[in-house]
């Protein structure tokens, strides 16, 4: 069966030098060389309905991008110029609220110059973005490790952001979850909140299901060799293989 090349990002800076921001110019390179080998760009939801169809395109893009945070919005002429949609995800806390992303992971920075990085999009940017051909998908109410919560909680955290981002949104169909974790559990909870599909972050892609669809996670830390290794064709298809889990430990 086809799958889609599912490339997850957070931040678009040149000057936070974390593992979650890639510069402008970094992010158009790499985009640029999928649009070389012919890839056709959709969203996570148009992707996921066109699997299920059966008229995925022989080589599919998904870009996706977590958090929400407000230079996501800076990717859109580069996608736009290029002729590729992307699908971002939204915290559900933080819809329609102007207070800095916080959570463990990205707290460390709300004390630095680096503070304003953690400003989320406002409602009008993402509606904005949704007009340019953009999905809005949950990454759900607070940003927890949701295989860590009982399951009512954690149901909890994947309906309530669900409904929060439908009513501003007018829909919302699929969800990533924080910090990539997901596990059989949670991806039940997933289907019965409603979400068409989900997606999570690993090296080995062998565990392709419709609540549990890989991505490769782009860094602004990597180096050319390790970025090679996630994006190139040759990769790409070592993390398909049944050698992918062996590999992801090497």
């Amino acid at each position: 069966m086809r799958a889609p090349v599912i490339l997850c990002y957070h931040a678009i800076s040149s000057s936070w030098q974390t593992t979650l921001a890639v510069s402008l110019e970094r992010f158009a390179a790499q985009l640029e060389r999928f649009v070389d080998r012919g890839y056709v760009g959709l969203t996570f939801a148009e992707a996921e309905r066109r699997r299920v169809a059966g008229t995925l395109p022989p080589r599919t893009l998904v870009v996706t991008f977590d958090d929400a945070y407000a230079s996501t919005a800076a990717a859109a002429p580069v996608l736009r110029q290029l002729g590729y949609p992307a699908t971002v995800f939204v915290v559900g806390d933080f819809v329609g609220d102007d207070k800095l992303l916080h959570w463990p992971g990205i707290d460390e920075w709300a004390g630095t110059a680096h503070r304003e990085e953690l400003r989320p999009l406002s409602v009008d940017a993402l509606r904005s973005l949704q007009g340019d051909g953009w999905e809005i998908g949950s990454h759900t109410m607070s940003h927890p490790s949701l295989p860590d919560l009982a399951s009512d909680e954690c149901l909890r955290e994947l309906s309530e952001s669900r409904a929060t981002i439908s009513d501003y949104f007018g829909g919302c169909a699929t969800i990533a979850y924080p910090y990539g974790h997901v596990d059989q559990r949670v991806a039940a909870l997933a289907a019965q909140a409603g979400y068409a599909a989900g997606c999570y972050v690993a090296y080995s892609h062998a565990i392709d299901e419709p609540f549990r669809r890989p991505r490769v996670a782009a860094s602004g830390t990597d180096g050319r060799m390790r970025e090679w290794t996630k994006m190139a064709p040759l990769p790409i298809l070592m993390r398909r293989s049944p050698l992918a889990p062996l590999l992801g430990r090497l």
